[in-house]
């Protein structure tokens, strides 16, 4: 139970954080022996995640959900409700920028999932997150905080350069919050608003991994079931703080620290798996 806790937490931090937590679980369950991945119990460390989300989100999530069923009870007139409701926008988008990720994570997901475990691989990737980490700082030095595009000023390109971001971010050791942040600051987002889209865009790739997970397990349930749930508590509590943490970080463009970090594990990852 020890290690439930453990592997929860670090699940809640490196989600947020933009280390990557698929990475961080991989290397950490690698340390243990524990060679086969936990499909099914990475996922439900994820909605512990997705819980931490939608409560930091909560009201943002609420007035998208509500201009939503306002805009597809009145179906012959979506266009209109896209143009003049940003909430629906955004809903809109979200729901575009999905689409890039599904591709990419159903065209080239089993192939990384075969690498998935390798030790190697993982630090290789580690080390590319530190560069888009590095990336990310120096865009965010050169500019201030309240410069760029507002969240409901985004349209469909951004949509789809975020959402072709988080799908390569089924690579182990590419963090999907880093990427995809990075992408909408790069295409000039406004960091808080790539912060929240990014994190809207979470939802339902998260959602689509539980769904897949659950058809496709072929072990027991149970045994997974409630060392899952205790897991997901965890996580979503450590989440909270870990999202809030980040926005703080975003907002004075401190990063570089993480990028450090990224490179010392992914070199050390390196090092290790060469060595044993």
């Amino acid at each position: 139970m020890h290690l439930v806790i453990l592997l929860a937490a670090l699940q809640g931090v490196a989600e947020f954080l933009p280390i990557s937590s698929s990475g961080h679980l991989r290397l950490l369950a690698a340390i243990f022996g524990i060679e086969e991945t936990q499909t099914l119990f990475d996922v439900l460390l994820h909605i512990g995640t997705l819980i931490a989300v939608v409560y930091v989100y909560r009201e943002l999530i609420g007035r998208i959900v509500r201009a939503s069923l306002g805009a597809l009870a009145r179906p012959l007139a979506l266009a209109e409700s896209y143009r003049k409701n940003e909430d629906f926008r955004v809903f809109a988008l979200v729901c575009l920028g999905t689409v890039p990720t599904g591709l990419i994570a159903f065209l080239l997901g089993p192939s990384f999932e075969r690498w998935a475990n390798a030790v190697a691989f993982v630090g290789v990737a580690l080390l590319v997150n530190a560069l888009i980490l590095l990336v990310l700082g120096a865009r965010l030095r050169r500019r201030r905080p309240d410069e760029g595009l507002g969240l409901g000023e985004l349209g469909w390109k951004h949509a789809l350069l975020i959402g072709t971001a988080q799908g390569f971010a089924v690579i182990r050791g590419i963090s999907r919050s880093g990427s995809t942040i990075t992408a909408g600051v790069l295409a000039n987002v406004r960091q808080d608003a790539a912060a929240a889209f990014s994190f809207l865009l979470s939802i339902p790739a998260i959602l689509g991994a539980l769904v897949l997970s659950l058809k496709d397990y072929r072990g027991s349930t149970s045994e997974i079931l409630v060392p899952g749930i205790i897991g997901a508590v965890v996580a979503a509590v450590v989440g909270v703080l870990a999202l809030r943490l980040l926005l703080k970080l975003l907002e004075r463009g401190r990063l570089g620290i993480f990028a450090a970090w990224c490179a010392v594990v992914g070199a050390s990852a390196l090092v290790w798996d060469l060595a044993r």
